[in-house]
């Protein structure tokens, strides 16, 4: 995106305004909540009405600006209509130009090497620790259902972090990504729920209802999405993100990888003695059934 760079390089808005929410004054802080109840369209508005909709005077919105790395309130408002853009992104848009002659050449390593690590770094930089371990807790809590959710790509990711949890705890259910599976799982869902639902860039509209409607049931709701943010985001309890940069012209899976793998051994270690008896009984189980196969 065209925001300003140094020292925040290629930060959204939506990051920048993570990283700053828990240090600014209160009335800020306003700005912060209404800005996120309709990202990024909020920030879109004249300063006065957006000042307004929060309930705070126009330098306040101007001074948040000022912290989140802008010069000013035009350069915060280019960066939210990059950010636009950019989440209507389309695979044709980037397509790459058809190579002369075949093959992955040195360059191409070297490039995809590149984007994947930068994008694993640029994940785990952004990731709130604090926000972390609240996943964590709930995910370890045993009073709590967990059930989880992807779209028609991020589905697998939903899927390897299910198989994992059903190995260390009890009360685990993956959704599948059409709507037959997606409404019997919604008929159990409770305040005892944990819904964690993965949503990415071109963000699916089935999936977004379906975290609505669990979180109008009470469910708390774990988003997993890109550094765009996914519409449902202002309707989660938690929210965890990664960078969805790839190879054109697709985005990416790699860095989703990462923080689900990331969790699943956060997890084992919070579980303890309880996940490992579990695991150990699952293993039992499937060498028995290997040697009677």
């Amino acid at each position: 995106m065209a925001a300003s760079q140094g020292q925040h390089g290629d930060e959204t808005v939506a990051q920048r305004i993570r990283g700053v929410r828990n240090r600014v004054a209160p009335a800020e802080l306003a700005v912060i909540n209404c800005l996120l109840e309709n990202y990024p369209m909020a920030g879109l508005m004249p300063v006065a009405q957006l000042a307004g909709n929060a309930s705070v005077s126009a330098p306040t919105v101007l001074r948040l600006v000022g912290k989140l790395g802008f010069p000013g309130y035009a350069a915060f408002q280019k960066a939210l209509r990059d950010e636009v853009s950019t989440r209507l992104f389309s695979p044709v848009d980037v397509y790459p130009e058809a190579r002369a002659e075949g093959g992955a050449g040195t360059n191409a390593l070297t490039r995809a090497q590149s984007v994947f690590l930068e994008g694993i770094q640029a994940t785990f930089a952004h990731l709130d620790a604090a926000e972390l371990e609240r996943v964590i807790g709930l995910l370890a809590d045993p009073q709590r259902q967990i059930v989880l959710l992807g779209g028609r790509f991020s589905a697998v990711l939903a899927t390897h972090l299910g198989a994992y949890l059903t190995m260390l705890r009890p009360g685990v259910q993956v959704v599948g990504p059409h709507s037959g599976a997606r409404i019997p799982a919604m008929i159990d869902v409770n305040k005892r729920t944990v819904a964690v639902v993965f949503d990415y860039r071109r963000y699916q509209k089935t999936t977004i209802d379906w975290g609505l409607e669990a979180a109008r049931r009470g469910a708390h709701i774990v988003l997993i999405t890109d550094q765009y943010l996914s519409p449902l985001a202002t309707h989660a309890g938690s929210l965890l993100t990664n960078s969805a940069t790839g190879l054109a012209p697709f985005d990416s899976m790699t860095s989703g990888f990462a923080l689900v793998e990331l969790m699943i051994s956060l997890l084992a270690q919070k579980l303890g003695r309880t996940a490992r008896t579990r695991l150990a009984d699952f293993e039992a189980l499937q060498r028995q059934k290997e040697d009677h196969g």
